[in-house]
């Protein structure tokens, strides 16, 4: 079961044009594409005639013609055209869902439309801030979205999963700091007097640094992660030690109980107009998450073989396990 009255990100702005684009979210087939004057629309991927999907068809001005046998449909979802009869029944047509886009995102709600209130949307502002250079882009990953959510909230998998990328191999130790709100599960993570990550060096970094990870989950499964870094040892010819900031923003977005659709962003606060800079971060982020792909992917081919197998909670589960029981808490809730 997944929790329906809650923004999801749909889709990247960049991938809804005018060729409809079909995804599944939370178990649900679903069609995106946008009007004339650049509007997106969502409606449901499964021609209410005979279940074809609708992303096989084609946009016509503002409606969606299905591919199979040429039903048409308005932005609203109903049927205004029929081939071979003139009258067609009001009753007949599909749903339609509730967008907003908002932060290079298009965003979607597929609960009760009469509670969609775009005021609600999570702020991933950083996205397309001047202030701020952000390099992203998403994944499929066949993982339910609840182990992705663990895997963002407890990071003490970087010294071993990514220690040729984001990691370091002497992370193992951090201070935990941990705070559960109404809306909110947060864990900070201290890690002071670590070697640099390999991500960092080419920043000019001391090769000892000390790094903080300011990891908060808000519902459905939205993760921001603060990581400012700091030279924890002097450096030959540099007056004040370097500082740096990166943010990582992460939506999740369930497609059935064992896959997912991964957003993920790096922002950061400073070289904003480094072209390479932003092309480094893409390419080395991108590695390092295909990493937790590959992991979260053989994790969850176990799981399904046997789903009721125990499992073993430590000290660094805490957000994990909060974040999960926040969500069972909601989903029965909304039931």
């Amino acid at each position: 079961m997944f929790l329906k009255n809650c923004w999801y990100v749909a889709a990247e702005a960049r991938e809804v044009s005018r060729a409809p684009l079909g995804r599944v979210l939370l178990g649900e087939p679903v069609v995106l594409y946008r009007r004339e004057d650049g509007t997106a629309v969502a409606l449901e991927d499964r021609c209410c005639h005979r279940r074809a999907p609708l992303h096989k068809g084609k946009v016509i001005g503002d409606r969606l013609q299905c591919g199979y046998h040429g039903f048409t449909f308005d932005a609203t979802g109903a049927c205004v055209a029929i081939p071979g009869q003139d009258r067609v029944p009001a009753s007949v047509g599909v749903r339609s869902y509730p967008i907003v886009e908002r932060h290079r995102y298009v965003w979607i709600w597929m609960g009760e439309k009469d509670k969609a209130d775009p005021a609600k949307i999570p702020d991933f502002s950083q996205n397309d801030d001047p202030n701020w250079a952000a390099v992203g882009a998403n994944l499929h990953v066949e993982a339910n979205y609840l182990l992705l959510v663990e895997n963002l909230i407890d990071l003490s998998h970087v010294a071993f999963v990514h220690s040729s990328t984001i990691g370091s191999t002497e992370d193992t130790n951090a201070k935990l700091k941990l705070e559960r709100g109404d809306d909110f599960v947060r864990v900070i993570r201290e890690a002071p007097g670590i070697s640099c990550p390999p991500s960092m060096k080419s920043l000019g970094f001391a090769p000892v640094v000390d790094q903080t990870k300011i990891i908060t989950f808000t519902p459905a499964s939205n993760i921001w992660i603060d990581i400012p870094t700091r030279d924890a040892v002097p450096v030959e010819g540099r007056n004040e030690p370097m500082q740096r900031r990166v943010m990582i923003l992460n939506a999740i977005t369930p497609e059935t109980d064992t896959s997912c659709h991964y957003f993920w962003v790096n922002a950061r606060d400073f070289d904003q107009d480094n072209k390479a800079r932003s092309e480094f971060f893409l390419k080395t982020v991108t590695t390092a998450f295909n990493e937790d792909k590959d992991m979260l992917e053989a994790q969850q081919r176990v799981i399904s073989l046997d789903p009721q197998a125990s499992t073993v909670n430590v000290n660094a589960d805490w957000g994990g396990v909060q974040a999960t029981r926040m969500m069972a808490e909601l989903i029965a809730a909304e039931a």
